[in-house]
């Protein structure tokens, strides 16, 4: 048996599983996975999505998760310290879903 694959979701990514607000979601990952794919698999719109951590270090959005691997994705809401520039998804027209009044602070 592989070891299980964490995803923490942070913020107002929550709201996309709903049932795991302060949990973290746990996959069975069989193969390595990137995360654009594993964003398809739990719905998560990836321009929703401001910066991935693996394994508590920053990483690339084309970054291969490997079974056991621990996934935390943060919102375009949470403040990116400068270490961590160089690993911002692009920036990318908020997803609809987005409230409003999180629309008007990101501006």
């Amino acid at each position: 048996m592989k070891p299980v694959t964490n995803v923490l979701l942070f913020g107002s990514l929550s709201r996309f599983h709903p049932g795991q607000r302060d949990q973290a979601l746990e996959l069975d990952l069989q193969v390595p996975t990137g995360i654009p794919d594993l964003l398809d698999l739990l719905k998560i719109p990836a321009q929703d999505v401001s910066l991935a951590m693996v394994n508590y270090r920053s990483v690339p959005k084309d970054f291969v998760i490997h079974p056991g691997d621990r996934l935390s994705l943060f919102p375009r809401e949470y403040p990116i310290f400068a270490d961590w520039l160089d690993h911002r998804f692009p920036l990318q027209p908020p997803h609809p879903s987005v409230s409003p009044n999180l629309r008007e602070r990101k501006k």
